[in-house]
């Protein structure tokens, strides 16, 4: 089943925010780093880590310079949180890529600082759109996701009707969907 697709428009209004205290962003610098983006993302991905995938995922992945494109968001210089931030030189678009945060700083409201970063870093390098792909099995994220301002995209059978289930199951009357070019489809609206 293809994945929920959404995307954020970089003219929309994007709210300045800071980190807490002791928490600041740093980028991959090198090896050394593998292990530690893992343990973000580990949970989310059953365990399926390692540095093969590591290499095919970011290193040879044609658009991402690890050493800018990946973040992190550190507690006290440790890193607790990561996301990948690039733009498609084929289409100039930007995406949201490879988020996580380690599981023992879930639930402290820190995946929208990832989203910030990611908006601001990619609206400053000009992409007209941030786009990203998730699944309902990851309720807290696609939740994240919706209120960092990104639109569901509809793009594949079936993909309203999904949406409309993730709306009811955050009590989200309404939301506008955008198609897969970034015009827009419809509202849509939760199932009750």
């Amino acid at each position: 089943m293809a994945q929920l697709k959404m995307y954020w428009f970089t003219d929309s209004p994007l709210e300045e925010l800071e980190l807490p205290e002791g928490y600041s962003f740093s980028h991959y610098k090198d090896e050394t780093d593998i292990p530690k983006w893992a343990a973000c993302i580990w949970e989310d991905h059953e365990g399926n880590i390692d540095n093969e995938r590591w290499q095919r995922e970011i290193i040879d992945f044609k658009d991402i310079t690890a050493t800018e494109d990946m973040w992190f968001i550190d507690y006290n210089g440790e890193h607790i949180g990561t996301v990948t931030s690039f733009i498609y030189k084929n289409t100039g678009i930007g995406d949201m890529h490879w988020v996580g945060i380690r599981k023992d700083f879930r639930g402290k409201g820190l995946s929208k600082y990832l989203s910030y970063i990611v908006q601001k870093t990619l609206r400053d390098r000009g992409t007209p759109i941030v786009s990203l792909t998730t699944g309902e099995n990851r309720p807290a994220a696609v939740k994240s996701y919706l209120t960092a301002g990104f639109l569901p995209v509809e793009y594949d059978v079936g993909m309203q009707e999904r949406w409309e289930k993730v709306l009811d199951t955050f009590n989200i009357d309404s939301v506008q969907m955008v198609n897969e070019d970034g015009t827009p489809y419809k509202m849509i609206y939760r199932k009750v």
